[in-house]
């Protein structure tokens, strides 16, 4: 087996932020793995509370993936078989994975190619009769401008489930990612601005109905108050899942939520020296609306030879990746199932151009100028 390669310049470095918080970790979870177990659900729930505040919702759900949790979040809709959902092909499979499984069907729309999310002018031309929701995406934590879709979903009464897995910590119109959405879900798992040691989701919303549907899916559809049945006896009035946010993780995620600001301000610092280092190479950077504060998970740059770039990136030690290539509806699971993707022209030419720089708060100044300095290198070779 071949050596993992020595990276200067790593997607995460989350390990060393683990070390620098090593004291206040250990004392969160010191008091679940030696004390009672019970103070698994304390901390759970404090994590919970914290986290709406954070993102300024009235309620917050933590589950155990993002990937469940958007499943979750579409049964909470009462999203189901041979429902229709709009959403977008430059995404994780978990995306039209969690629609599917619900029964209902993935409708594809194209994006933009500024900043890579949904394009909102696009999405009434697929509306039909059977659609019921739309799903747009907060693409390497650049905000979709989910405010321009609230309208639209309001006029044809649908629901709309925000897929911001990858944008804790980012903002739109001043409000944080989540405000205009009917339910909201945020990932934790490593790569992700806010993650944990594992998996690790949390689901915000403003409509109480939802809320209480999603405890009974994440509580195996167990009805925590037990009306009207005796003491030592259970109720269930739903078909749950046992999908819970682990409480290590939790632990782990209550002491590193306090500094998500700091982190994100520092994602910002990077992208902003990277956007000045980069201007006048030969690379399309991305570009927001002026209401649009992303948290970048990482930075995407546009390039006419991304697998030479990708390649000699890598070859120099920076952890370069693609993501989300090809789109969804090119994967053999697939084949054949999205009859409007010849539809996508921004889509498909964004999965050959798209290189993914790594983002991380604890890069070193020298880090971010090596990157700059070896992209820009590789860039204008001819």
């Amino acid at each position: 087996m071949n050596a993992s390669p020595q990276f200067r310049v790593l997607r995460s470095r989350a390990t060393e932020t683990h070390n620098n918080l090593r004291e206040e970790i250990l004392a969160a979870l010191e008091s679940i793995i030696f004390e009672s177990y019970h103070n698994s659900f304390t901390i759970r729930a404090d994590l919970e509370v914290a986290f709406a505040a954070e993102v300024q919702s009235k309620f917050a759900v933590a589950a155990h993936s993002g990937t469940m949790s958007l499943f979750l979040a579409l049964r909470a809709c009462d999203i189901g078989p041979g429902d229709e959902v709009i959403t977008v092909a430059n995404s994780d499979i978990s995306t039209t994975g969690a629609i599917s499984q619900c029964g209902a069907i993935p409708v594809l729309c194209d994006v933009l190619a500024n900043d890579y999310t949904i394009n909102t002018d696009l999405v009434e031309r697929s509306i039909t009769d059977k659609t019921r929701a739309i799903m747009p995406v907060d693409m390497h934590g650049h905000p979709a401008n989910v405010k321009a879709l609230r309208p639209l979903a309001d006029h044809y009464n649908l629901r709309i489930v925000e897929d911001a897995a990858l944008a804790a910590g980012a903002c739109d119109y001043g409000l944080p990612v989540g405000a205009f959405a009917d339910v909201t879900v945020f990932s934790f798992s490593p790569f992700k601005p806010l993650g944990s040691s594992g998996n690790g989701a949390m689901l915000v919303t403003n409509d109480e109905e939802i809320c209480d549907k999603l405890r009974l899916l994440v509580g195996y559809g167990h009805d925590p108050l037990r009306h009207g049945v005796k003491d030592g006896y259970q109720n269930y009035t739903a078909e749950g899942y046992n999908v819970p946010l682990d409480a290590l993780e939790a632990a782990v995620l209550s002491v590193k939520l306090p500094y998500l600001k700091e982190w994100t301000a520092k994602r910002r610092a990077i992208v902003a020296a990277l956007q000045d280092g980069l201007a006048g190479a030969p690379a399309r950077l991305p570009s927001f609306r002026p209401e649009s504060a992303p948290t970048f998970r990482s930075y995407m740059i546009c390039v006419d030879r991304q697998f030479e770039i990708y390649q000699g990136l890598r070859a120099a030690g920076i952890e370069a990746a693609f993501s989300y290539a090809p789109p969804i509806y090119q994967y053999s699971v697939y084949a054949g199932a999205f009859p409007n993707s010849n539809e996508l022209k921004v889509t498909d030419r964004l999965a050959k151009e798209l290189v993914n720089l790594p983002i991380t708060p604890e890069f070193s100044d020298s880090d971010v100028e090596y990157m700059i300095e070896t992209t820009k290198d590789l860039l204008e070779k001819t």
